[in-house]
């Protein structure tokens, strides 16, 4: 198992480390692959003590040898009880693993450039516990090439996959992703169109009624823009929401209704990445189901 390598080109991996909420990640990404009929990558990295924790060891009369062999022994263990799991929801020789000592980061941006898609927990068995999601969650959404999915528990059937849209030709792409996940998992698919307006009050955000000029002139552009994906997925049944207020609260919100949330990361040049997140991790950061991040 250590070292095994296999090509995840065109596979669903998935970030593995014993936690509970990487079980949770390894139950979607397990029923993900079965459903679109991919192959399922199980990625553990293992963490080896610093030399300045060896030396340290190495003055108590510990052997820092025996240290490292017992991590081994565990992330073997973890891997192990990863596969079961998986195999309880997808094919069990679809199923590849992937344990390698290097950053967890690292090491799923590496192999998610070639993946289909990453599947990841909100955090795992990280040191700092207070974060929303963790480090390599937070820095999947931010730097992944390929769409990645932060999993959490649903704990039962809701209202489908939500989706935020405008109509425009740049959210098409987006739009059939979240067509194609309501196609798979047998849902149904709300779009809705958040118009900005930062004074509504009391909440964040507010329906718009049908009375409202510019609610149904932003729901007849919607409705336009996704015929082709209703003619290419006409099991879907599509419904669209006009809103008005902020669009992250209006998405973190709804997603306590809804099995799935997806969304966009606009492409931003190299330094404004590093610097800001925008909507992008707010909304994976606090949403109430999986999110869907599709760079």
């Amino acid at each position: 198992m250590a070292g095994s390598n296999p090509s995840t080109n065109g596979a669903i991996i998935v970030g593995v480390d014993g936690s509970r909420s990487s079980e949770h990640a390894i139950v979607w990404a397990a029923e993900e692959a079965r459903l679109q009929h991919r192959s399922l990558t199980l990625v553990h990295a293992e963490q080896r003590m610093s030399a300045n924790e060896m030396a340290w060891l190495s003055s108590t009369g510990i052997a820092p040898r025996q240290v490292n062999e017992q991590i081994h022994a565990d992330a073997e263990q973890v891997v192990t009880r990863a596969r079961a799991l998986a195999a309880a929801h997808c094919p069990e020789e679809s199923i590849d693993t992937v344990l390698e000592v290097q950053d967890a980061r690292s090491l799923l941006l590496e192999l998610g450039g070639m993946a289909a898609m990453t599947v990841v927990g909100t955090r795992g068995h990280g040191r700092v516990v207070g974060l929303l999601l963790g480090s390599v969650s937070g820095a999947l959404v931010r730097h992944a090439t390929s769409p990645v999915v932060v999993a959490r528990a649903v704990p039962s059937p809701r209202r489908g996959v939500l989706i935020a849209a405008d109509g425009s030709e740049e959210s098409l792409g987006l739009v059939e992703h979240a067509y194609r996940e309501a196609s798979l998992h047998r849902t149904p698919l709300t779009v809705v169109h958040c118009l900005w307006d930062g004074l509504v009050a009391p909440t964040p955000w507010v329906d718009v009624s049908r009375n409202d000029p510019e609610g149904e002139q932003a729901r007849l552009r919607v409705a336009q823009s996704t015929a082709g994906m209703r003619e290419k997925f006409p099991e879907v049944d599509m419904i669209v929401r006009v809103t008005r207020g902020a669009v992250d609260a209006c998405l973190v919100d709804l997603s306590a209704d809804h099995d799935l949330l997806v969304i966009g990361r606009p492409p931003r040049p190299l330094l404004h990445r590093l610097t800001t997140s925008g909507l992008t991790l707010p909304v994976a950061e606090h949403a109430h189901c999986p999110v869907l991040v599709v760079p």
